[in-house]
């Protein structure tokens, strides 16, 4: 009877380990781009200044490799298109704080403010 127990126990540390393991090797597996952020030293700014700068050079990058075929501009169905768009004409802006209250007009502050129960 103790055959069985001992069967059992092994199997569970075996289970448990081969689990641990796992999550192990999930976690700390291939470093991410937020780990090797974590890595360089400065300040919060700067490293996500130059986060962005760098993102910002391989758009960049990706934009200059393009090949754009220019022959389709001189196409005649690309020339027969119309434009028909319609310019929008200026509007005016809002007020610098919208939440302020208009002149003259009266504000109403409450004595005390209500007790819930």
């Amino acid at each position: 009877m103790n055959q069985p127990s001992s069967k059992k126990t092994a199997v569970a540390f075996f289970a448990i380990l081969a689990i641990g393991a796992l999550i192990y090797f999930y976690t700390m597996g291939n470093p991410t781009d937020s780990d090797t952020l974590l890595s360089v030293e400065g300040t919060p700014e700067s490293i996500a200044s130059e986060a962005i700068g760098n993102r910002v050079l391989t758009l960049l990058q990706e934009v200059n490799s393009l090949n754009i075929d220019a022959t389709v501009f001189n196409n005649p169905v690309y020339r027969s298109l119309v434009d028909y768009s319609i310019e929008v004409p200026p509007q005016n802006v809002g007020r610098p704080n919208p939440f302020q209250p208009f002149p003259g007009q009266i504000r109403l502050v409450p004595a005390s403010a209500p007790t819930g129960r």
